[in-house]
């Protein structure tokens, strides 16, 4: 019998920490689970020799750790990977890639997308005629009533909805950038505003109008993708349909609960519902989406999948697959009424708490199939992968 390993599990998040610790109870491998980590003792010297396994928040791995037992220990992210999570960087990337591939899928599944940089209001003018472009389309927005052009913004290195907004005029676009006025100096202190205000770097891209809509709401795909050494890349077969808390309409572009479909802006909401808004992707069939349509859009998300982890490991400055580690990332696709599939955004760390109560088990269902994918081939010669993912993306990178 194998003697136990050391993992060294925390996560802020008690709803993940707890689905990790019941996945690596349930592995084929006997752990020691080490659940009291801090900040501090995570990067303390003491007994790192015997830790196996760093299951941890990013800025708790210890990387001289792991860089110094390659071959014996292994964390759950890998130490570089902007190129695909910061979303200014991923559009140079993308960019960059699609100039040498301008046959790839990416030409499509990428939205129009500008890089938009402002220190200050002031500079509002000087910073559009950087994405002339887009002030062309607002110019002519002043023209016209209908079949007006829209755009979203969003901050190159936020989460959680957090600073996006949709716009199809120039007033609106720069009142994202200034300063609210307050009517009483007593006035409750606007944390996330004067965030936003700190902003310097953003993505500006065409709005997808005419999403594909369940029950007259938008939605988006939330699907999890597994990166495993250097590299598989893997797509987990049960993905999340996040649905707006309103009926879709382009009449009040400001109605964030109209057009953004992350569900942790609807919580307060005192009609909520989690059942409704929070839905299995594959269960979209019993409201009304073929099931055909399913499958044809989800094997355009592997093929998307695909090219966008070609395009970001080919940049290493951005990017470092190391043999050992592996990371899951929260990937966000939107589809449009002709079945095209759009590739969002790549998140480090998810939300996992937003799959909600009743849907929980397809979190611990990751865990445990990451568990037997990623982990346990490393420490034995056993080399299995769940059925719950799909291999999307496999290239041999070299190690610096």
């Amino acid at each position: 019998m194998s003697p136990s390993r050391l993992a060294l599990v925390h996560l802020d998040e008690k709803y993940t920490k707890n689905a990790v610790v019941k996945a690596l109870d349930n592995s084929a491998i006997d752990w020691t689970i080490d659940r009291e980590i801090t900040e501090d003792n995570a990067e303390a010297d003491l007994n790192l020799p015997f830790v196996s396994l760093q299951w941890l928040e990013y800025e708790q791995i210890n990387w001289l750790h792991l860089s110094r037992h390659s071959e014996t220990t292994m964390a759950n992210a890998y130490c570089i990977r902007k190129g695909l999570i910061r979303k200014a960087q991923l559009a140079y990337n993308m960019t960059k890639y699609l100039s040498k591939n301008p046959e790839s899928i990416l030409k499509q599944a990428i939205p129009e997308t500008w890089q938009f940089e402002l220190d200050h209001v002031d500079y509002f003018e000087e910073a559009m005629n950087e994405v002339f472009e887009v002030e062309r389309d607002l110019l002519e927005n002043e023209e016209k009533t209908e079949d007006r052009h829209m755009f979203i913004i969003k901050p190159s290195m936020a989460n959680k909805a957090a600073g996006i907004s949709v716009f199809d005029s120039m007033d609106q676009l720069r009142a994202i950038f200034e300063e609210p006025e307050s009517d009483s100096e007593d006035e409750e202190y606007d944390s996330d505003a004067e965030d936003l205000m700190q902003v310097r770097e953003w993505v500006i891209q065409r709005y997808i109008d005419r999403p594909l809509l369940v029950n007259k709401r938008k939605f988006h795909v939330r699907a999890y993708v597994l990166a495993v050494s250097n590299i598989q890349v893997y797509l987990y077969h049960d993905m999340l349909a996040l649905f707006a808390h309103k009926e879709y309409s382009t009449t009040d572009l400001s109605d964030s609960l109209v057009h953004l479909t992350n569900t942790c802006i609807q919580t307060d909401e005192a009609d909520f519902d989690e059942q409704s808004s929070v839905r299995l992707y594959w269960e979209l069939e019993r409201l009304g989406v073929p099931k055909a349509d399913l499958e044809t859009m989800f094997g355009k998300m592997q093929l998307i999948l695909a090219d966008v982890f070609d395009a970001c490991v080919s940049e290493m400055t951005t990017f470092q697959a190391i043999p050992n580690a592996f990371e899951l990332f929260g990937i966000d696709f939107m589809m449009d009424q002709d079945l095209n599939v759009y590739f969002l955004e790549a998140n480090a760390f998810p939300d996992f708490k937003q799959t909600g109560a009743k849907l929980q088990h397809v979190i611990q269902e990751l865990f445990d199939a990451t568990t037997k994918t990623a982990i346990e081939p490393f420490f034995s010669e056993k080399k299995a992968v769940s059925d719950k993912f799909v291999k999307v993306f496999e290239k041999e990178l070299l190690s610096l």
